[in-house]
């Protein structure tokens, strides 16, 4: 066996913790990273009803810190039931980084159950929501909620004080939740849907946190809420202008970070054996002026299929979409593992135009999210075309800026358990 030789340069470098030793594949911006895995759901299940799972494949959240080391010893692991069904607003961390909120969205199943019969209907109910304490973020604590049925998405204010989540409450679908520095509920207040008798399918608040843009995939639309305080500082929650028609079964949305402009990912359909089609990306431009005018559509943009989750630049520049296209299709089918992302340049009007595309060597990604800097992206991806101790993994993409952004894929990835469907930075 041919024996490897190292400088003596090398070698010191290595013994004094020097710049060789630093340096890593993966550069990233960011204290941490959250990760929820939903563990007993296969997204090849969507066509043939198989599992494919072990008895000890159970809901996670991880939690990474930076920076990396090859070891482990900078992840943390939890059990958290968690459901890759809703879109990627599932989890809420706090802008310091102390907390973390994770809706349940659906229970997890038994190890017995190897085959779905009746979809998604299998998986209990849900009514939890997990808050995670991450002052130590290696070592972090968990509390239960009960808190209401069916949550479909959770999104928190600039400010960290207060969540506004999806419910599945008939005349309640939309809460509000205030929180203390520790975590603990202090306020809940409920509201109906602005679309009488329609679920609210994701929510985002504007930057200035004033205003939360909702988005009802069963009508296709999207609207804009106001927040009040009264003089005891009691939030209430009132419709601000009608709402804007943004195609078939809108996904999810994210402001640009000066609030101009609302941008959301119209999906079509639900995925199935014969896909989903080509979607397309819409932008809003919301009225936040008192007396609300009206809310435009000002522009729509061809996308990729069943482009689920998507990422705007800290510096409102750029926009990353995701797109699963038909990569959860059982293993024998071509399509399988075959994903991709879009890049877009976003003009100061809101306007898209594509920059570049790439294709992923992954199962189902659903989650996107900028580092700090802007200048890094990290990609959640369910699984791969594996087999035995399938596992789930987080991919990073230097990201070039400019009139035309492109991406270069980092060469290391950190694997987490598989259902990887939810990163958030913090």
């Amino acid at each position: 066996m041919k024996k490897f030789r190292f400088s003596a340069a090398v070698l010191a470098a290595l013994m004094t913790g020097g710049a060789f030793a630093q340096q890593g594949p993966i550069q990233f911006q960011a204290k941490g990273i959250l990760a929820l895995s939903d563990a007993d759901m296969t997204p090849s299940a969507l066509v043939d009803n198989n599992l494919y799972r072990g008895k000890n494949n159970r809901d996670q959240m991880t939690i990474v810190t930076f920076p990396l080391n090859r070891n482990g010893q900078n992840m943390a692991s939890l059990g958290v039931s968690n459901s890759a069904a809703l879109y990627d607003k599932a989890a809420a961390v706090t802008p310091n980084g102390r907390l973390a909120f994770v809706l349940e969205g659906y229970g997890q199943i038994s190890d017995s159950l190897t085959t779905l019969k009746n979809g998604m209907k299998d998986y209990p109910a849900a009514a939890r929501l997990f808050i995670v304490d991450m002052t130590q973020p290696l070592k972090p604590a968990v509390k239960v909620a009960s808190f209401s049925s069916a949550p479909s998405a959770v999104s928190m204010n600039p400010q960290g004080t207060m969540l506004v989540i999806g419910s599945g409450d008939a005349g309640k679908e939309i809460r509000l939740l205030e929180f203390d520095n520790t975590g603990k509920p202090t306020r809940n207040l409920t509201t109906a849907s602005p679309v009488a008798g329609q679920k609210i399918t994701d929510l985002a608040w504007h930057p200035s946190g004033q205003f939360i843009a909702y988005t009802v995939a069963g009508t296709g639309e999207v609207g804009l809420l106001k927040m009040t305080l009264d003089q005891t500082r009691k939030p209430t929650l009132a419709p601000h202008g009608k709402t804007v028609k943004v195609g078939t079964m809108p996904a999810t949305g994210r402001f640009t970070p000066d609030g101009n402009f609302f941008i959301v990912s119209d999906i079509k359909k639900e995925a199935s054996g014969q896909g989903a089609g080509k979607g397309e990306i819409m932008v809003v431009q919301f009225s936040t002026e008192d007396t609300p005018g009206e809310h435009k559509l000002v522009g729509t943009t061809a996308a990729g299929e069943s482009a689920e989750a998507l990422a705007v630049s800290p510096d409102g520049a750029t926009l990353v979409v995701v797109n699963a296209n038909q990569s959860y299709q059982p293993y024998g089918n071509p399509a399988a593992g075959k994903s991709s992302i879009s890049v877009y340049s976003i003009g100061k009007d809101g306007q898209l135009a594509l920059a570049n595309e790439y294709p992923l060597e992954g199962v189902a990604p659903q989650s996107v999210d900028f580092d700090k800097s802007g200048n890094a992206i990290a990609v959640g991806v369910s699984e791969y075309v594996d087999y035995g101790d399938r596992m789930g993994g987080i991919e990073f993409f230097k990201v070039n800026k400019g009139d035309k952004p492109s991406l270069e894929r980092m060469p290391g990835k950190i694997s987490v358990p598989r259902g990887v469907h939810t990163v958030k930075v913090f």
